[in-house]
């Protein structure tokens, strides 16, 4: 069934006809400007809605009272796409409805764009490659900002040079990356294939888009492909503890949601009677999400993203697809979307990544195993770094994230890119920047921890175990020679420093060097030289002790081990155990007569001397 009037006019009546009010049906209808929403009163009172009380000029309208008098659909009345109502076609497996041109080619990739909040050229929210590439609205066009050339990315974000094709201003995964066709350095250009982990395995990729799928809902495609796209060994345990860890950090996206709107404004009365017009299931809110993580009730990644689209229709149902509290669920789901794309990709990255008590997280190994590379960025040095992921067409780019302080990302070209074996300029160096140091230095110790158990750095892992391991490795690093490196123009400490070169200009004058007013003297010189005599002196005196010491320990060794061998050849009563005096065979000796009449039943069977 068809309604001429969206959704949203119903939370608008509802405003002057809370608790059973009435108002004057003219003062209504002369409140509205258009003829649709005129048209969209006089529908829901043929629809039994709105009940007209009175007759001639005193009539007056109201809300139907009795919940079960009005009419129900066997299927939702609006899209589940754009929230409107019109000539639906309902999902062949749940109730959920939807217009067929709003419909997804891909279930996880929706229609419309988000406007980047960094100036990040990504869309949201592809989760495996895409070949189609869909294209904002007008509107979205107009308000598009040029987008930033560098491509530098926060410590969680994938990156794209974006083709002419892309919107600048709309946040887009790009369709280049393709997780499933990674690549190493250290192979040839003619064999890129991904190496086969013994711990981890990859689901295989399945169409989503065939002509059966199409007749289904996005959720309900969403829930076929749910155990492909699941990451293998992620239990429900660690699934709830990474979702809480993304839900904490978008939900100040939302500011209201369905419930919570209706709990505040309406009573049980009027709530009841807009979820029979308006929901054909159950509304959901931030707090029945939060119990589900709570509760560990999602056993796969894609039950959350269907559930923040339930979220999200409810909120377009009932506020409009274009009220403000809608296009918040825009901005909470591409960050939550690219936040499940980091979980499938390698959940330990994501977890250690949001565990930061650690000093050295990034240095954990993970299950799935990243290959360790040099990468150069424009005025950085080869930096040592972890990849990621990497690009399945030319040119091909590695996305990679850096050691040191920040754990930048950034988008590398694969000429920029040295296998960790190779030789790099600046291993030459007796001493290297502040900032280089910091990264070798948690690059040694990611690779002493590499070489054990992944199993100590799981989910499951004691963190006790895993603090000494970091520990011991630690130890083992040795703090590398930092020196400033003066020059005409100041470089950044790490890669992916957005900041522009600053040159010192030729006016700036030099810093001439302070000379000491007077110089030693030669007395002065003669005590320095004595100190250190001195100090010579103290050390050879204990070492000297130290010696004596050690003589004394290793006489004291070699009486004791005498003593030993004394104790070995003597013979010992099998009775009291006392040092023995006489044999009664090979077998067993004895200190008197007492106990060998004593242990005779014992011993007569292996008693050797009769025989």
């Amino acid at each position: 069934m068809s309604h001429p009037f969206p959704p949203a006019y119903i939370r608008k009546w509802m405003n002057p006809l809370r608790n059973g009010a009435q108002i004057p049906k003219q003062t209504m209808l002369g409140s509205l400007k258009s003829d649709e929403q005129s048209l969209a009163v006089e529908y829901a009172i043929n629809m039994g809605i709105l009940v007209v009380q009175g007759k001639g000029m005193h009539k007056a309208v109201s809300f139907c009272q009795k919940v079960k008098s009005i009419p129900t659909s066997l299927t939702d009345r609006y899209c589940y796409e754009c929230n409107l109502p019109g000539s639906l076609r309902g999902c062949k497996s749940c109730s959920r409805s939807f217009h067929e041109s709003c419909q997804r080619k891909h279930p996880e990739k929706p229609t419309y764009g988000v406007p980047s909040d960094k100036g990040q050229s990504y869309r949201f929210p592809p989760n495996e490659s895409d070949t189609d590439v869909e294209t904002a609205s007008q509107e979205e066009q107009t308000q598009a900002a040029l987008s930033m050339e560098n491509h530098q990315l926060d410590h969680n974000s994938n990156i794209n040079t974006s083709p002419s094709y892309f919107l600048p201003s709309v946040k887009c995964e790009s369709p280049d990356w393709d997780d499933n066709d990674v690549s190493f350095v250290s192979e040839k250009p003619a064999a890129r294939q991904r190496k086969k982990s013994k711990v981890k395995t990859e689901p295989p990729i399945v169409e989503p888009d065939s002509s059966s799928d199409l007749e289904k809902c996005t959720a309900c495609r969403l829930m076929t492909q749910a155990r492909i796209h699941h990451p293998p060994h992620l239990d429900k345990e660690e699934l709830s503890c990474l979702l809480r860890y993304s839900w904490n950090k978008h939900l100040s996206w939302l500011t209201a949601d369905v419930d919570k709107y209706m709990t505040k404004h309406y009573n049980n009365r009027d709530r009841a009677l807009v979820r029979r017009i308006l929901f054909k299931t159950n509304t959901l809110g931030q707090a029945d999400i939060e119990r589900s993580i709570e509760g560990q009730k999602y056993e796969y990644l894609t039950e959350f993203l269907v559930d923040l689209l339930d979220l999200q229709h409810n909120i377009g149902v009932f506020f409009g697809p274009t009220a403000k509290e809608y296009k918040e669920t825009r901005w909470l789901l591409r960050d939550v979307t690219h936040d499940i794309r980091e979980i499938r990709r390698c959940p330990d990255c994501f977890r250690n990544s949001n565990q930061t008590e650690c000093s050295m997280w990034f240095a954990k190994p993970c299950l799935q195993r990243h290959e360790v590379v040099f990468a150069k960025q424009a005025g950085s040095p080869y930096w040592p770094a972890k990849v990621i992921s990497v690009s399945s067409k030319t040119p091909i780019k590695y996305d990679v994230r850096f050691f040191g302080t920040n754990h930048l990302r950034a988008s590398v070209l694969e000429k920029d890119i040295i296998p960790i074996e190779g030789d790099v300029p600046f291993k030459q160096k007796a001493k290297m920047s502040k900032g280089m140091a910091s990264a070798m230095k948690e690059l040694t110790c990611h690779t002493l921890l590499a070489k054990l158990s992944p199993d100590l750095f799981s989910f499951h892992a004691d963190p006790a175990d895993t603090k000494e391991a970091i520990d011991k490795a630690l130890s083992h690093c040795l703090e590398p020679t930092t020196t400033a490196t003066p020059g005409k123009r100041v470089r950044p400490s790490s890669p992916g420093f957005s900041g522009k070169i600053i040159k010192i200009s030729a006016s700036t004058p030099a810093p001439t060097r302070v000379m000491p007013r007077r110089r030693c003297s030669m007395s002065a010189r003669l005590a320095g030289r004595e100190e250190e005599r001195n100090e010579i002196e103290d050390l050879k005196s204990k070492l000297s002790i130290c010696e004596n010491q050690l003589l004394k320990i290793n006489e004291e060794l070699d009486s004791m081990r005498k003593n030993i061998a004394e104790i070995k050849r003597k013979r010992w009563c099998h009775k009291c155990l006392q040092e023995a005096k006489s044999d009664c065979c090979f077998n067993a000796s004895y200190c008197s007569e007492d106990c060998q009449r004593r242990h005779k039943k014992r011993h007569q069977r292996k008693c050797t001397a009769e025989r």
